[in-house]
């Protein structure tokens, strides 16, 4: 689970330790739309069906300080409003999205669907980071879908920019996309997160 040491270059600083393959009970997410009813998972608001160790494995994954910030790799002007989820998808996929923020050290890997599609197609950014993700979600018990929607609009919740994909799949600040492509077919292209310096790196053990 780690890069083989070549004789060109020093041990790995950090090494991939493997996940135990241990069987995990299922626990149902604590907050429904059409239940008056909330079930505790171990104090955290959980937004799809995720195991205990998914949980915890973001939690850790979020306070590894060797791991630079989402802020570190997002675009400073954009026009967040044309990357906003739209209402309807708001509505429909609130406890599946993977939300992150920008000081998160994580993210779902980013496939060629992302824009299009919502589930386990990459994650999306909160950029409202003074509003509580768990105070928007239980509140939404009991409400008409338009007070849904404005509630998770609070959230502010926008897809990244195919320049903020490449950035965080390592491709070099200079790298740009020719101006006639259109956004649904750059994140075709940067589709299932094929990161540069992992590419890099294999490359250089083939060649050893």
């Amino acid at each position: 689970m780690e890069f083989p040491q070549t004789e060109s270059e020093h041990p790995p600083k950090y090494a991939v330790n493997a996940e135990k393959k241990t069987e995990e009970k299922k626990i149902e997410p604590n907050i429904s739309f059409d239940s008056s009813t909330q079930c505790s998972g171990k104090e955290a608001i959980l937004f799809k069906l995720e195991t205990a160790g998914e949980i915890d494995r973001k939690q850790q994954q979020d306070s590894d300080l060797s791991v630079r910030m989402l802020k570190d790799f997002l675009e400073d002007d954009i026009d967040k409003h044309s990357f906003f989820l739209p209402p309807k998808s708001l509505l429909r996929y609130a406890l599946l999205l993977d939300i992150v923020k920008p000081t998160s050290r994580r993210s779902m890997c980013f496939t060629k669907g992302y824009g299009r599609y919502i589930e386990g197609t990459g994650s999306v950014l909160q950029t409202t980071e003074d509003v509580q993700i768990e105070n928007i979600y239980k509140s939404l018990t009991g409400l008409s879908q338009e007070e849904k929607i404005m509630r998770l609009s609070m959230l502010q919740l926008r897809f990244f920019t195919p320049k903020e994909i490449a950035n965080l799949l390592g491709f070099p600040p200079e790298f740009g996309f020719p101006e006639m492509t259109t956004v649904k077919q750059r994140y075709r292209l940067l589709g299932n997160s094929l990161n540069v310096h992992v590419v890099a790196t294999l490359i250089k053990i083939l060649c050893d």
